[in-house]
C-alpha cells in the first residue's frame, strides 16, 4: 500500500516595502531653518532702512531704495535656501545601494524639497498679509489716486514681482548645490568646524 505524503501549504513570498529615500525629518528641519533665516534677514533689511526709505524720487520716479529692496529679497531667498538645503543634504540618511551620481541626485532632491517647503510657507504668509490688507476699510477720499501714483505703484509691484521670481529660481539652484555639498561633507566625514569661516570659529 502506497504511503500518502501530506502536502505542505503553499507559502506566498513575503513582500517587503521599498524604503523611502526621502528623509522628511531633514527636509522639515531645513525648511524651518530656511524660513527662520528669511525672517531674520528681512527684519535686518527693514532695520537697515530698505523698507522705510522713500520709494520715490523728487521727480516722482521710483527711487534706488526700491531696487535695493528688490535685490535684498533675492539675497534673502538665496541665503535661506542654501542654508536649509545644506542641512537637509547633510542630515539625509546615507544609503549604501547607490553610486556617487545617485547619491548626489538624492541629496539635491532633498535640497529642492526644502526650497519647495519654504516657498509654500512664504506664499501662505504673504497670502495672509494680502488678505488682511484687502479686508481693511478704505477711505473714499484716499481711493482717488492720481495717474502718477498708480503708475508708480505698478512699477514697484513689477520690481518686487521680478525680484521674487528671480530669488525663487536662484534659491532652487542654491538649495540643490548646498544639499549636494552637505551630502559630500557627510560622506567624507568633514567636521562642521571646517565648514565655518575662520573668522567665525571659536578660538
Amino acid at each position: 500500500m502506497a504511503e500518502t505524503v501530506p502536502e505542505s501549504p503553499a507559502v506566498s513570498p513575503r513582500v517587503v516595502a521599498a524604503p523611502s529615500y526621502l528623509g522628511w525629518g531633514g527636509i522639515f528641519g531645513g525648511g524651518i531653518i530656511a524660513c527662520a533665516i528669511s525672517v531674520v534677514l528681512l527684519q535686518f533689511g527693514s532695520s537697515a532702512g530698505l523698507a522705510l526709505g522713500s520709494p520715490t524720487l523728487p521727480n516722482g520716479g521710483a527711487s534706488w531704495n526700491v531696487l535695493a529692496a528688490g535685490l535684498w529679497v533675492v539675497v534673502v531667498a538665496v541665503a535661506s535656501s542654501a542654508a536649509g538645503g545644506y542641512v537637509a543634504g547633510r542630515m539625509r540618511t546615507r544609503w549604501e545601494d547607490s553610486d556617487a551620481n545617485e547619491s548626489e541626485f538624492r541629496d539635491g532632491i532633498h535640497g529642492i524639497a526644502v526650497w519647495a517647503l519654504a516657498t509654500l510657507g512664504a506664499a501662505f504668509f504673504f497670502a495672509m498679509i494680502a488678505g488682511k490688507g484687502a479686508d481693511a476699510v478704505v477711505n473714499p477720499a484716499d481711493a482717488q489716486l492720481n495717474e502718477t501714483t498708480v503708475r508708480l505703484s505698478a512699477n514697484i509691484r513689477a520690481i518686487f514681482s521680478f525680484a521674487t521670481a528671480a530669488g525663487s529660481a536662484l534659491g532652487a539652484a542654491a538649495a540643490w548645490f548646498a544639499a549636494t555639498t552637505g551630502g559630500e561633507h557627510r560622506n567624507q566625514g568633514i567636521a562642521f568646524h571646517h565648514v565655518v569661516p575662520a573668522l567665525l570659529r571659536k578660538r
